[in-house]
């Protein structure tokens, strides 16, 4: 039998079997970071700074550590193979973060206790702004407006319990405002005769 070992300690043989030494390592743990970018939204004409938003966010991301997962929340031409909202919401809560310059990038993390690093597209801000400032959540920028340090200082400060008890916080607010959308739903329903 040819053995040219003086030890010999396999994973598997037809002899042996031993668990993976990987199982032996002592790996830090990053966080997960969701990354939901919208493409340019020609709607916005001369306001639009969708470039100038995703550029500062990769510039970000390349100087902090973490496992990077792209999401795309479109259902109509998913890039990352999502295929319904519910898969896109189940992703975005298991992030640690999400960082985005999409609408629902922002509310689907917030809505599922994940804090988000929200970047407004749009100079002067626009939609995101204007949602983020309606529930509360501090932590969003326009692109016409971001400052380097602050964008950092805003990630470390997602990853903190206080952070995710502010994003709790939040969707209260949203839900508690949402009932009035509900009442006046139903009122206007109600003076149609319907």
């Amino acid at each position: 039998i040819w053995n040219p070992f003086d030890l010999l300690l396999e994973r598997d043989s037809d002899i042996n079997t031993r668990p993976d030494i990987t199982f032996l390592s002592n790996q830090d743990k990053v966080p997960i970071i969701g990354l939901v970018l919208v493409d340019p939204q020609k709607e916005y004409k001369k306001r639009a700074m969708h470039h100038q938003a995703n550029e500062s966010i990769m510039h970000l991301l390349e100087k902090k550590t973490g496992a990077i997962v792209r999401i795309d929340t479109r259902l109509d031409e998913n890039r990352t193979g999502l295929r319904s909202a519910a898969e896109i919401e189940s992703l975005i809560s298991k992030m640690d973060i999400v960082v985005t310059t999409r609408l629902h990038g922002t509310v689907f993390a917030i809505k599922n206790g994940v804090p988000v690093v929200a970047v407004d597209p749009i100079k002067g801000g626009a939609k995101i702004s204007k949602q983020a400032k309606n529930i509360g959540w501090p932590v969003v920028f326009t692109a016409d407006n971001i400052q380097t340090e602050e964008l950092s200082k805003a990630f470390d400060y997602c990853l903190t319990h206080e952070a995710r008890q502010k994003t709790k916080q939040c969707r209260k607010t949203a839900l508690q405002l949402l009932k009035g959308v509900q009442k006046d739903l139903l009122a206007g329903l109600a003076n149609k005769g319907n």
